[in-house]
């Protein structure tokens, strides 16, 4: 125990240590392409330097506030930026995208001023412009800015792109069918059992780098769309620790209040899974071995069959929604280890009242076949998890893992009231 208290005592002491230092840090991007540069020498006021890592990133720790410039050089061309402020226990970020020549004749040299965390933008502002297809870009540098939580919502703010049910994108007025997602250049399958479409609110915006989305075909990335192409690149390290937690509510006035029908819940409902408490129970057979059997051996298997047919009947719910997400950074053996996680969790309720009729068309007369008055109680449940972790070799080489699972599923009860002519009966 002693061990124990005095293992978080010094991990306390020293965490505050740390906070008295103040850091710098920031991405260096190629301003024509709007890709990461490896090995950019960063100098802070011409003495304490380092490089940038195989990402683009760079950072550097000093003492106490001041007012510093910083001077990046990249393969003949070198770029200062002044009057960064540093504050003592805080993180400056200063991102930069380098404008690079070729063919130099001399060194150049390029003096600004800082730009308060714009650059990023800027740099896919500038590969827009220069790459050889068409697309639009929005950069972490925006997403950071917006009270957006999830990629659904960012993605609203692309031209050309709209968002359907909060998660589902059109793009140019195609449907989310004729559209494609990757996430980190792998490409994403559907989250819907009956449509092609990915639902991108499973995505945290905080996990967020950049999105590009593609509205011409190139050679290098997949043509499996006629739409766009939804490129989703999410963070490998952070720079610092974080976490964030984000509990939301809301109510459908159609519900709250009012009586809701729900079917008798398992363990795992919350979670929008089936803990097997509505499988078929073993004995039960195919259709045509059924119909085989003799009657007793039919009863039997009947009797086996649980006996819940009526839905449970409560005052509709509010809805409810929960986004955790969080990353860390930390030298292992002298080598740079981080990792994210981001959850979701979204439950909804809804009620609709729907007409279910059909009609017999003759030469003569229409005349009704049957009529149904549908109330659907509908409980939907989105649940979603992304987890990254990376091991920074050396500024030239790393290691990451980059995993995404979701879950989406339905409750659906419906009170169904009407008459079947063609049976000559009414169901109540």
């Amino acid at each position: 125990m002693r061990i124990l208290i005095f293992s978080m005592l010094f991990w306390i002491c020293h965490n505050n240590a740390e906070a008295q230092k103040g850091k710098i840090e920031g991405k260096v991007t190629d301003a024509s392409t709007g890709q990461p540069l490896t090995g950019v020498s960063v100098l802070l006021n011409n003495a304490k330097g380092t490089s940038t890592d195989i990402n683009g990133n760079y950072i550097i720790t000093t003492e106490g506030s001041k007012i510093v410039s910083l001077v990046f050089s990249y393969n003949g061309t070198t770029q200062q930026i002044e009057g960064i402020e540093i504050t003592e226990g805080k993180t400056t970020v200063q991102d930069l995208a380098m404008q690079l020549k070729s063919h130099l004749v001399q060194e150049v040299v390029v003096k600004t001023t800082s730009t308060a965390r714009k650059e990023t933008a800027a740099s896919l502002i500038s590969f827009q412009k220069n790459t050889n297809t068409v697309a639009s870009v929005i950069s972490s540098e925006a997403i950071r800015r917006s009270p957006d939580r999830t990629s659904g919502e960012v993605l609203k703010r692309i031209p050309g792109a709209s968002i359907q049910e909060g998660k589902f994108i059109i793009v140019r007025g195609l449907a989310d069918r004729y559209n494609q997602a990757m996430i980190n250049g792998i490409l994403l399958t559907s989250t819907e059992p009956d449509r092609k479409t990915f639902s991108f609110d499973l995505i945290p915006a905080s996990m967020i780098d950049n999105i590009i989305i593609n509205k011409a075909f190139v050679p290098e990335l997949p043509g499996e769309w006629a739409g766009g192409l939804i490129q989703v690149n999410t963070k490998d390290i952070p720079s610092k620790n974080f976490f964030n937690i984000q509990i939301g509510s809301g109510f459908n006035t159609q519900t709250v209040g009012k009586n809701f029908f729900t079917d008798k819940a398992g363990s795992l409902d919350w979670l929008g899974v089936d803990d097997g408490s509505r499988a078929l129970p073993a004995a039960y057979i195919t259709k045509s071995a059924f119909a085989s059997l003799s009657r007793e051996e039919k009863t039997n298997i009947g009797k086996q069959m649980k006996s819940n047919w009526m839905a449970d009947q409560i005052s509709g719910p509010l809805n409810f929604s929960l986004q955790l997400n969080g990353g860390f950074q930390k030298k292992i053996f002298n080598k740079t280890v981080g990792g994210n996680i981001g959850i979701t969790y979204n439950r909804n309720n809804q009620r609709l009242d729907l007409l279910n009729r059909q009609n017999r068309i003759s030469s003569r007369f229409t005349s009704v076949e049957s009529s149904f008055h549908d109330q659907r109680y509908n409980q939907s449940t989105i649940a979603g998890a992304f987890a990254s972790l990376a091991f920074l070799l050396n500024p030239k080489n790393k290691i990451s893992l980059k995993s995404i699972i979701n879950v989406n599923g339905s409750s659906v009860i419906t009170q169904r009231s009407g008459i079947d002519v063609s049976r000559a009966d009414s169901i109540l």
